[in-house]
């Protein structure tokens, strides 16, 4: 009973799959912006960038799924600098904040892409917040942000590619 209690039935062990690319994609993520010598904070927001590159990229095909992590910095380096801009403007930073959730709720409704894309824009604004993030740091953080998601795209597209050999998403 503990052991149906604590262990999740996964079938063709994809879940375990789609782990443990996850965890060597975020790795080697992180060790790439050490590696380049970003500071803690280039570091945290390319495990970030790697992270959801990996688990918030769900387009039905390789290629749709290729076309949207290609996207990502392009929405989320703008909204960085946005944010390490407003820093030191609460009240114009909260707008901005509030006008790049709504904006990524509704690009939801361009499906998989979209909702990828909004999640992307709305954490990087939050971790740029949260990191204290400002202007002088964009460098770092820009290449932090590109670093990530190719070390991303090569785990998942190159060493890493099941999605190859899953069957096709059923249409709703």
């Amino acid at each position: 009973m503990l052991k149906r209690m604590f262990v999740a039935p996964d079938p063709g062990r994809a879940r375990l799959r789609f782990a443990v690319r996850a965890v060597l994609g975020i790795g080697l993520a992180v060790v790439v912006c050490g590696l380049a010598g970003h500071s803690l904070a280039g570091a945290v927001t390319g495990g970030l960038a790697a992270l959801l590159a990996l688990f918030t990229v769900t387009d039905p095909t390789v290629r749709g799924q290729a076309v949207t992590t290609a996207l990502l910095p392009a929405v989320g380096m703008p909204v960085l600098a946005a944010a390490a801009e407003l820093h030191d403007h609460p009240v114009a930073r909260d707008l901005t904040f509030l006008a790049v959730v709504g904006a990524g709720v509704y690009a939801r409704r361009w499906g998989p892409r979209g909702h990828s894309l909004g999640v992307f824009a709305f954490m990087t604004f939050f971790v740029a917040q949260f990191l204290h993030a400002t202007p002088g740091q964009l460098p770092e953080l820009y290449t932090a942000v590109l670093l990530s998601v190719l070390t991303a795209a090569v785990v998942r597209f190159g060493l890493w590619c099941y999605e190859r050999r899953l069957p096709p998403a059923p249409v709703p």
